[in-house]
């Protein structure tokens, strides 16, 4: 955004605007009423404007290009993913190794996915104008997701656990921050008219399932790989990620189908 006060932009700012009510000065109020129904109403920038024409072509190409280079750091992790389970021959051995290799691939599975469609749901449903962290949380999620597809096995299961956990933050995090940037946009008031602004209370259960996969590698490193442990927190976070499935779920008929024709006020 554009600094309001301060800042090598305010030169810049300020002459435009002031070359605009010069141009508009012979029709003022008509030219007022017109300004107040069509300027850009987060940034306050003058209709017309160059710098209003960068803010919508961000607005329309940045979300696209982020979700491109998502779809390609997911296509790498699926192709890691792949040859993890091609390499890891004590998958098909059998016994408590094999039980928590596949799960641990479930839950990566059910993350990739679901890191995916979050992604593409913003894309289809909001209009936003994407910041730097936004073009950078996707490069930090797909690092945390090969190093867990690296770290697949009950060896390392302990280190496994807090990856998870920071997956799990950084993605809440990124989700949050597009939706607060999307809240200002009036585009989006057909959604957020109905929805109230997040508290923290909101990210309650994500805060404990972050505590709770941390605190499971620090129990796991203290007790050195203990099995039925191993095996419970594993099926935990599954069911976590299923969960988490069917919110998506919701939230997407929720924001794409109106209330009236939605399949939930249907009861299908």
């Amino acid at each position: 955004m554009i600094p309001r006060h301060g800042g090598l932009c305010k030169p810049f700012y300020l002459t435009a605007r002031y070359s605009t009510m010069l141009n508009v000065r012979g029709n003022a109020i008509r030219d007022f009423g017109n300004a107040a129904e069509t300027s850009y109403i987060a940034l306050d920038i003058p209709r017309g404007s160059p710098m209003k024409n960068n803010v919508e072509r961000a607005k329309d190409l940045l979300p696209s290009i982020i979700l491109t280079i998502l779809s390609m750091i997911q296509a790498l992790a699926l192709e890691l993913y792949w040859s993890r389970i091609e390499d890891s021959a004590f998958l098909w051995e059998g016994g408590a190794a094999a039980v928590i290799g596949w799960l641990q691939l479930a839950v990566m599975l059910q993350g990739i996915l679901l890191i995916w469609i979050f992604y593409v749901s913003f894309v289809l449903r909001f209009t936003w104008l994407p910041s730097v962290e936004d073009t950078l949380i996707p490069f930090l999620i797909g690092l945390l997701e090969f190093a867990m597809i690296d770290l697949t096995g009950p060896d390392l299961l302990w280190l496994w656990f807090p990856l998870l956990a920071a997956v799990m933050a950084v993605a809440t995090f990124g989700s949050h921050l597009t939706m607060r940037q999307a809240r200002q946009d009036p585009a989006n008031d057909y959604f957020f008219d109905k929805v109230e602004p997040a508290t923290w209370r909101d990210y309650l259960a994500t805060m404990l399932l972050v505590a709770c996969f941390c605190l499971f590698g620090l129990v796991l490193w203290l007790l050195d790989g203990q099995i039925t442990l191993s095996i419970g927190a594993l099926v935990l976070a599954v069911a976590a990620m299923s969960y988490r499935m069917f919110q998506v779920r919701v939230y997407w008929m929720h924001s794409m189908v109106p209330a009236d024709d939605s399949p939930e006020a249907k009861g299908e």
